[in-house]
This record gives structure tokens, sequence and C-alpha cells, in this order.
């Protein structure tokens, strides 16, 4: 082989190298703490409860049905305050990246399983929000009612989506509080008061590429179960009830 070939196939594998990590669920990396994350630990981690919803059962449709049904869910809880930090750097398997639920070792489950399924509180403000295009949970539908909200929770006013974990809006719990409507998450926003979000823990593998670009982690509050906001005198009011002035 000559020298040409060599460094072009050196170049070509040193290039694609970043990708295949990625797609493998290696990569991209992140600071991770277990500092204080006893408590999710032992917090209790109760089966999802969820229901048919408009012609969608509780599985969703392919390909990975374990994933949906935690995404599904409708059950409430006594939830956990968590600082923001805590989930930030909550560490995950790497190789799980990408790959559908059935396919992780035992090992791999036992990872997630400590930490999933915990009914937690987070305080934050709202960089942004999404309504999602169709996706597996909600039978790839393309209704607007049947789409999930993205929303970027970070950690103080004013920073980016890069620097946000996701929590999401389902419909499945939208269809019970007709106030989460865009223009209030639109008031979050703008004013970037203090936000509290109250819902599940989850680890959505299947968006590793998205880490650092619009995402901290893997780490997600799926779905949110109830939404507030602190007004000035540090009173939480719920957006069901009243949203903030922009």
């Amino acid at each position: 082989m000559n020298r040409r070939l060599r460094v072009g196939l050196g170049s070509l594998s040193a290039s694609l190298l970043p990708i295949v990590a990625t797609s493998c669920g290696f990569l991209p990396l992140n600071r991770v703490s277990t500092t204080g994350t006893d408590v999710l630990r032992a917090a209790p981690k109760p089966a999802p409860v969820d229901s048919e919803f408009e012609g969608c059962g509780a599985d969703g449709s392919q390909p990975d049905y374990a994933l949906n049904r935690l995404k599904d869910r409708i059950d409430d809880a006594n939830y956990i305050a968590v600082p923001w930090s805590m989930i930030a750097n909550l560490p995950w398997p790497r190789r799980v990246g990408y790959r559908f639920r059935n396919q992780w070792t035992q090992g791999e489950r036992d990872d997630v399983n400590r930490y999933e399924g915990a009914a937690i509180r987070v305080d934050g403000y709202l960089a942004g929000y999404r309504l999602e295009g169709p996706e597996p949970p909600n039978c790839y539908s393309t209704a607007r009612r049947h789409r999930d909200f993205h929303l970027w929770l970070t950690e103080k006013a004013h920073q980016t989506a890069g620097d946000a974990m996701v929590v999401e809006l389902t419909p499945r719990v939208r269809a019970k509080h007709s106030a989460w409507t865009e223009d209030r998450l639109a008031a979050l926003v703008a004013t970037q008061v203090p936000v509290r979000v109250s819902g599940w823990l989850l680890l959505d593998q299947m968006h590793p590429e998205s880490i650092r670009r619009n995402r901290r982690t893997l780490w997600e509050v799926h779905p949110i179960m109830h939404l507030e906001w602190q007004q000035p005198d540090g009173v939480w009011v719920s957006l069901d009830t009243l949203s903030p002035i922009r």
C-alpha cells in the first residue's frame, strides 16, 4: 500500500471514530457524580400506570415498548425534591445508547434501575420548548394533541438548551391540564421566573447525539405531572391556575 493511500485511510479512520463511538453509545462523555444519590436509590419505583389514549395503547408503537410504557405513564406520586445538578450529573451505562431495552444486559438494566422510576421534583429555569413530531409512544400520530412538548430546564436563568436537561409534557398528561398552553410556556421562557417540575425520572437512551448540543444528559423528567412557577414573594403557583405576565 503506498504512503498516500495509507495516510488517506488513516485520516478517514480518525474522522469516523467519533461517529462510530457515538452511535455505539460510548460518546459524548459528560461529568458524572453519584454524590447524594442515595435518596434516588432508596426512592419507591412503582410500576407505571398507563392506559389507552384516543386510539393509542399503553405500549405505543414499535420499536421500544418498554421505553414507551414509562413515557406513557399517568400515575401521580409523592415527589422527592432533588437538586438540578444531581440529575444533570447522574451516570448511565454508556453502551445503552441507541439500543432498545430488550437488548440491554442485566448489568445495564441494574445500573439504570437504581435511579429510574423515582418520583422527583426539580427546580430550574425554562430555556425553551418545542412541540415534537410523531413518536413511538404516541403511535406516530401527527395530530398536535397527540405529540410531546420538549422543555429545556436549566440550572440558572438565561442559559441555553445545551446546558439543559429535557423535561417532557406528554399527551396523556396534557389532556388533564388544559392551561398548559404554548402561550403560558412562552411566558415562562420570556420572564425567566423559577420553574418547578414534578414527575418521573427516566433515561431516554435514544438521544446520545444530542449531548452538548441541546441537552446536558440523557436523564429526563418524563412525564411531567405538575408544573409550577415562583412568584416574586417566593410562593409557588401552579401553571394550571396562573401564568406569569410577560
